[in-house]
């Protein structure tokens, strides 16, 4: 996806960062990066061989050809760290977490004139900001983990399933309705009325343009900062016209679902949520800046919203993949449902322990698809050294999450959808939240989500291909995926 025309810097590449980028070629020579691939040019590195698109694919086959669990790349004078091993990842991102903490922070998403998702918790750099903001994100999860929250996950998967059985013909369209109800009623108190409401269309944009700003290659600046500098009316700047058009619809997400909670706290009629809890708790503290308090939960709460709606949305139409792929699968979890569950009933959260089988599922639909194949960049804030190898202060790392689940020593027939597999207590789950210190704190409301979506649609439904309208055939599903964003989606075609 080429966001922007390279000809109109490559002159400029050539003659500014030329100089510089060389010192620090020659600094960096002296001592070895790790092993990199063919195709690096003088001045620009890397630059004109990053993959665009499906780059989990081209970093694990750079990694196998070059015998190497951590690879390197230099773009345009920026190191680029691939991890392509859970152990290599451990090694670092956790055992070394003091300096593999921080975000990059890329030009088009950090940079307040551009798309300024600085102070998202996910983006933030390490430090004073992100542990307030992560602490009152722990603090707001903590308060989710009740009977109450519980009941609404299960009361909108209900819905969800009522619409279903009434005959709704866009499943993918249901399965978004019933993750941002939910987390829309947890974080906010909001009750979504249909799946063309307004906050519920506002993440969704908001989420999918977040997810391709934030992969470094998808915009030059990142690499190039002065082309923010460069006038609209340059051949060649559309990427700043559109970056305009995202960070109105940012502002929109961040914002307008926050100040709803709060109209309905003044009115008096605010459901219980995680924000109207903690602003309550808050308004009564005299010590508190409240505007500051404020700001701080909101974004908070909006990187709740928008980290869980597109992965658990992701990973449940993974999961309808896999059933209609893996009928087998489908039967024998059907039957631990209907042996715990009975007649009369969905499942609940209660009903967790008592069906490992469908756990299992949970398990294998975050590993089969990971939704982030690339996780979320890390970056590097002292020099350090690993298997003798160099990493400069500054460098950005990606662990390769895609790779780690297709490791055969690890997953045996990796590419098949196996919850059986977790049987061996020695299988470790996927790296699916993440590592170290960013490792995510949704994951337990997501699991949780993911288990009453999954076990109430087993329960409800037997999955089956959409027909092709013209032959009537069944539609056989693949897991085809889009590409070029930090969200992996599997396309649901064969659903409908």
């Amino acid at each position: 996806m080429a966001y922007e025309n390279l000809t109109l810097v490559v002159a400029g590449v050539f003659a500014i960062i030329g100089a510089l980028y060389g010192l620090k070629q020659s600094k960096c020579s002296q001592r070895h990066l790790p092993p990199s691939p063919k195709g690096s040019l003088p001045l620009v590195g890397h630059a004109f061989v990053l993959p665009v698109g499906e780059e989990h694919l081209t970093y694990a086959k750079w990694s196998k050809d070059l015998n190497s669990d951590i690879i390197s790349l230099q773009a345009l004078g920026q190191t680029i760290i691939i991890l392509s091993s859970v152990r290599s990842a451990t090694e670092l991102l956790e055992a070394r977490s003091a300096i593999y903490s921080d975000r990059p922070q890329l030009r088009v998403i950090s940079d307040h004139d551009l798309l300024d998702w600085s102070y998202n918790t996910a983006s933030l750099p390490y430090g004073s900001r992100w542990k307030k903001q992560r602490r009152i994100t722990h603090e707001i999860l903590k308060s989710s983990a009740d009977d109450q929250h519980f009941a609404r996950m299960e009361g909108e998967t209900r819905a969800m399933i009522k619409r279903m059985l009434q005959g709704s013909s866009d499943p993918e369209k249901e399965i978004r309705r019933n993750v941002a109800a939910q987390i829309m009623a947890t974080v906010y108190g909001y009750t979504v009325k249909s799946a063309d409401d307004y906050f519920v269309r506002s993440v969704q944009t908001a989420v999918k343009h977040f997810s391709i700003a934030a992969l470094p290659a998808n915009f030059l600046v990142n690499f190039v900062p002065w082309l923010k500098y460069i006038p609209e009316w340059v051949p060649g700047t559309g990427w700043k016209r559109l970056i305009k058009e995202w960070r109105i619809q940012r502002d929109a997400m961040v914002q307008e679902p926050f100040d709803w909670t709060k109209s309905q706290i003044s009115s008096g009629t605010a459901e219980p949520s995680m924000v109207e809890t903690h602003l309550l708790n808050i308004a009564n503290n005299p010590t508190l800046d409240l505007a500051d308090e404020e700001d701080h939960l909101k974004w908070a709460a909006s990187t709740l919203f928008a980290g869980a709606s597109d992965t658990t949305v992701s990973s449940t139409l993974s999961f309808m993949i896999a059933m209609i792929m893996y009928p087998e699968v489908q039967a024998k979890a059907q039957r631990e449902v209907d042996s715990v569950v009975g007649d009369g009933r969905l499942p609940n959260i209660k009903d967790r322990d008592r069906m490992p089988y469908v756990r299992n599922i949970v398990r294998e639909a975050l590993r089969w698809q990971p939704v982030f194949p690339l996780g979320f960049p890390h970056a590097s804030t002292e020099d350090d050294v690993y298997k003798g190898y160099f990493i400069p202060k500054g460098s950005i790392v990606m662990f390769n999450t895609w790779a780690m689940t297709r490791d055969q020593s690890v997953y045996i027939s990796p590419e098949t959808f196996n919850p059986d597999r977790f049987l061996d207590a020695s299988v470790p789950d996927a790296p699916a939240f993440g590592f170290g210190r960013r490792i995510c704190p949704g994951a337990s409301f997501a699991e949780a989500s993911l288990f009453i979506t999954f076990a109430s649609m087993l329960m409800a439904f037997n999955i089956k291909p959409g027909r092709d309208p013209v032959t009537g055939e069944d539609k056989i599903p693949e897991a085809k995926v889009t590409t070029h964003t930090l969200v992996r989606w599997v396309k649901a075609s064969a659903l409908a």
